[in-house]
């Protein structure tokens, strides 16, 4: 469950608190997408920041990039079946997407990322046969400044 005063992060070997659908297993610190499309189901608690007009939605993510080839990955992003950011991302970057708090429910909300861009690393001469979009670092919700 997500509320304003947690976060998610990624750890090698610890469940998640969140679940992930078409994301390989958690590695040090972060997790990829896996293919076109992945996304994140969480509950959300509004505790603390009820009545807020604005709640922001910020995600530290990179995509896989390959010099010479593949400089980044563009970015879709839906919350419970609405478009709420467009990103191109060239590096590891923290994105915030202000969305109205009404957009939130207490339990199955689903964050979705389409990474039409993701490529396999083999194509490019690497051992990693996997196709990746993005490097997901950590989510959080938060009240608007």
């Amino acid at each position: 469950m997500l509320t304003y005063d947690n976060s998610v992060h990624f750890a090698k070997g610890k469940v998640p608190s969140v679940a992930l659908r078409n994301f390989y297993p958690p590695e040090d610190g972060f997790v990829w997408s896996s293919g076109h499309w992945s996304e994140i189901s969480f509950g959300f608690s509004f505790a603390p920041g009820r009545g807020k007009k604005l709640a922001d939605v910020i995600l530290d993510l990179d995509a896989f990039k390959k010099e010479g080839h593949t400089d980044g990955q563009n970015v879709f992003v839906y919350l419970n079946g609405l478009r709420v950011g467009s990103h191109y991302i060239d590096r590891r970057s923290t994105i915030v997407i202000s969305i109205d708090p009404a957009t939130l429910k207490l339990s199955d909300n689903v964050l979705v990322f389409d990474t039409p861009n993701s490529r396999m690393p083999s194509e490019f001469g690497m051992a990693d046969g996997r196709q990746l979009g993005i490097q997901l670092f950590s989510v959080q919700i938060r009240p608007a400044g």
